[in-house]
């Protein structure tokens, strides 16, 4: 444990890395307050789900109605020219109460309108999907419509939320702000497992660190110690980063809502997730995506920095496999499953957190098990493959 500390402690002690935490910390609580003006006018879909009940019923509905019925007559009451602060607030969440219930009033008409299988066709149309391709297509947007039935059944969409359009709070937790600690944990977990693994050779010490068989399985602490070092980079920046979040945007009644809400619409089309889950599993889920793939990102760079030695070289090589990852899809013929086959990647994962165990994502991403998939095939590569570089690392010449 002694020499994974030390091994450790060459990344902490980096001015560079620190410099890094910190911007990219502070940079993220910034990007959250600056946004907090929003906050007032949120705080009403909060009140209607600790008021009513986190799910839209008809009783709810008609009692809502009733408190608005009354809330109208307040407001004819007040007939003074001058309003008072206390009454400007009371207007305008009036106004916003008539917005959510206009909204939930209409939650039916808008998903009855709402066809899979005919976007599936324009899908595969856009995309020029043929083949065995455009067959996978059609069938997991069979799958998706009879998901969207089942959904309709149980009411799940029918939950009080954050209207989507226009505060687009979905979109900005998982969107924004989760991709930028996925990016800025890749930065720095990039650096340090470098830093970590090649620190003999950029100093010049490794023909006296390595030179023993002992010294040879010095390569297995620094990878233990990468993957410290990831999980501790990762957990301070999304703890730090979430934890001003959550304390700008209260979410104390929502925590049980369907991330499936029909209030959730953002874009053109809903959410759809192939489980019913609520916010706080969803949260959970994606902060256990995100780990998962740091610590598989982690043990990439540490494979890469045993063949290439050198920091800069590392990085380099990192980026254009993950920039690499990310667009071979789009090299792939689309009358081919190699094509969906080629999304089944880290990069693709990570860059559309918003959109983890969706249905109504695209590409490989729409399907059922893609994210676990994922992991675990990914899993297996970078064990396979951290095995084949700590061999061949024992029995190289180090000269």
């Amino acid at each position: 444990m002694d020499i994974i500390y030390y091994e450790c402690k060459k990344a902490f002690t980096s001015p560079i890395l620190i410099a890094l935490l910190l911007l990219f910390a502070s940079y993220n609580i910034l990007l959250i307050v600056s946004t907090s003006d929003r906050r007032e006018e949120l705080k009403v879909a909060n009140q209607l789900a600790g008021k009513y009940g986190v799910g839209i019923t008809d009783d709810s509905m008609n009692q809502f109605r009733e408190d608005l019925q009354h809330d109208l007559v307040k407001l004819n009451e007040i007939t003074r020219t001058d309003y008072s602060e206390a009454e400007l607030d009371f207007f305008t969440e009036l106004q916003l109460k008539e917005k959510y219930y206009e909204m939930a009033n209409d939650i039916d008409n808008r998903y009855d309108q709402i066809d899979w299988e005919q976007i599936g066709e324009s899908q595969i149309n856009m995309y020029r999907f043929s083949g065995s391709a455009a067959d996978t297509m059609k069938n997991e947007y069979i799958k998706l419509s009879l998901r969207f039935e089942e959904m309709k059944d149980n009411d799940e969409h029918k939950m009080w939320f954050f209207a989507g359009d226009p505060y687009k709070m979905h979109s900005f937790l998982f969107r924004t702000i989760f991709g930028h600690v996925i990016f800025e944990s890749l930065i720095i977990i990039a650096l340090a497992a470098a830093l970590i693994t090649n620190y003999e050779f950029e100093n010049r010490t490794h023909l006296v660190a390595y030179t023993t068989t002992r010294g040879r399985r010095l390569m297995r602490d620094k990878l233990a110690a990468s993957l410290l070092t990831a999980t501790t980079v990762s957990v301070f920046i999304l703890i730090l980063t979430l934890g001003t979040y959550f304390a700008v945007f209260d979410y104390s009644h929502l925590w049980g809502s369907s991330i499936s809400s029909a209030l959730n619409w953002e874009y053109k089309l809903p959410y759809v997730s192939w489980w019913n889950i609520s916010f706080s599993a969803f949260l959970i889920w994606s902060i256990l995506l995100v780990y998962a793939s740091m610590m598989l990102f982690t043990a990439i760079i540490f494979s890469i920095s045993i063949f290439v030695k050198n920091n800069y070289f590392t990085f380099f090589i990192f980026a254009v496999f993950f920039a690499v990852a990310l667009l071979l899809p789009g090299f792939i013929p689309a009358s081919t499953n190699l094509i969906f086959i080629a999304g089944y990647n880290l990069s693709q994962l990570v860059m559309n957190p918003h959109m983890f165990l969706m249905g109504n994502s695209s590409g490989a991403m729409m399907f059922k098990n893609y994210e676990w998939i994922t992991i675990c095939a990914w899993t297996i590569i970078v064990v396979a493959l951290s095995y084949i570089s700590l061999r061949r690392f024992r029995k190289q010449d180090i000269h």
